[in-house]
């Protein structure tokens, strides 16, 4: 099961904490930067400076990102929520592990009308799992190092009798060898076995994980075809939906899902979410959020929940 990629770049979304002053010698304003586009999101621009790329005496890479609002409403809206009316845009440096799909914030830039900086957050000391799908999930792909990339030109043309190429209308690049392994034994499932409903799933939560929402899409309509009431397929096609753009969608699957199983905790979360960032319904998400919270108190995502509802809920 599967939640909702966060897509709020432009918003504070939790506290912070200290981090050992050596990230100051990696701020932005050391050298000159190079941004390249990474992605655009609902609220934001995203990009990195390629400059800012370096190997961390951790093993990870540190790199810096730009996230721009797109458009003076969201501009304003971004600095309300950064108490600043002079915010323009923030820089947010992280470290990835390219090993673990792994990240950690070490701080944030809140920059202004004259590019000036108007104040440093410093960020966390723990690292956090990549969502799938998300800005840094793209970013991994694009700074990591793809296992197997000197290799010699002959292992490169492997065909059918060694690595498979990759699917049809598959990206041919970003995408990593275990990724496009993934989606072909998914495939080969689905030739095999094309009345079951799992097999379906798979291939879509394949697709999820290398962030091709519309075969995803596609995949889970095969699965539910033959097994409609599968909430946590309505669930993960919903994050889906979100992920391209379809909102109206995808809370219609969301409440599907929890018609089946009011239970379901991943559809109440990005239900909550969607509410809260995508339509600006905070009112109706703190309903949501409250109702996950009758099921789950405990966990890391609902202290998320509860710092959803202390920061916006209001």
């Amino acid at each position: 099961m599967r939640t909702v990629t966060p897509r709020i770049p432009c918003r504070l979304a939790g506290p912070f904490l200290t981090l050992s002053v050596m990230l100051l010698a990696l701020a932005p304003d050391s050298a000159p930067a190079q941004w390249e586009k990474l992605v655009r999101t609902e609220p934001c621009d995203i990009a990195f400076d390629s400059d800012s790329v370096r190997q961390t005496i951790d093993g990870r890479l540190g790199v810096w990102l730009k996230y721009t609002p797109r458009g003076e409403a969201r501009r304003r809206v971004a600095a309300t929520e950064y108490g600043n009316k002079a915010y323009r845009l923030h820089l947010e440096y992280y470290e990835i592990d390219c090993d673990d799909d792994s990240a950690v914030m070490g701080m944030r830039d809140i920059i202004g009308n004259k590019g000036e900086r108007l104040l440093r957050q410093m960020g966390g000391s723990k690292p956090e799992a990549i969502v799938p799908g998300s800005e840094l999930d793209l970013l991994a792909q694009r700074v990591c190092p793809v296992v197997g990339e000197n290799s010699n030109d002959e292992a490169g043309d492997k065909d059918g009798d060694g690595n498979a190429p990759a699917p049809e209308g598959s990206p041919a690049t970003g995408m990593t060898e275990q990724a496009r392994q993934h989606i072909t034994k998914a495939l080969k499932r689905t030739e095999a076995e094309p009345s079951d409903p799992a097999a379906w799933a798979e291939l879509g939560n394949a697709y999820f994980d290398t962030d091709m929402p519309r075969e995803a899409i596609e995949a889970y309509n095969r699965s539910l075809a033959l097994k409609p009431d599968n909430a946590d397929v309505l669930n993960d096609q919903g994050a889906m939906f979100r992920q391209a753009g379809d909102i109206t969608h995808a809370l219609k699957n969301f409440e599907k899902a929890l018609a089946i199983d009011r239970h379901n905790l991943e559809s109440l979360y990005n239900m909550g979410y969607m509410y809260a960032f995508d339509l600006h319904n905070t009112e109706r998400a703190r309903e949501i959020w409250q109702r996950y919270l009758e099921l789950d108190r405990s966990s890391e995502t609902a202290r998320q929940v509860q710092s959803f509802i202390g920061r916006y809920g209001h």
